[in-house]
């Protein structure tokens, strides 16, 4: 089994969480693939709000949301609020069985993120 250390980053979250660039980890349809920490990082003057998802590869829509694990969730102006669990996204050749992270924030050129990725092939 080969492992790859991957780092995805989102540089202006958008607003919109179903927009194509609120995509912070893509679907993996081998192996597997865990997220070890998220960095969010606030660079503005004023407090944000984000919100992280779990989605499946199916869609951006609502009815593709399996769940969110930070919802309007403040980040302090000029601080970074760190998560350091795991989180296992299902890999799979099936879309609705995929599962990706997607990230928005209440201002569109506040937020940066940036996500550890362990993928197992």
């Amino acid at each position: 089994m080969a492992t790859d250390f991957q780092t995805k980053t989102i540089k202006d979250v958008p607003t919109d969480i179903t927009n194509a660039s609120a995509v912070l980890t893509g679907v993996y349809t081998s192996g597997e693939a865990t997220v070890h920490a998220i960095y969010i990082s606030n660079k503005n003057n004023a407090s944000r709000t984000i919100n992280l998802g779990l989605y499946d590869g199916a869609g951006t829509g609502d009815s593709n949301r399996q769940a969110y694990i930070l919802y309007n969730t403040e980040v302090p102006p000029a601080s970074t609020l760190v998560l350091e669990k795991p989180i296992n996204l299902n890999t799979s050749t099936t879309t609705s069985e995929q599962r990706q992270l997607r990230i928005s924030a209440s201002a569109g050129t506040s937020i940066d993120v940036m996500a550890s990725v362990l993928v197992i092939t």
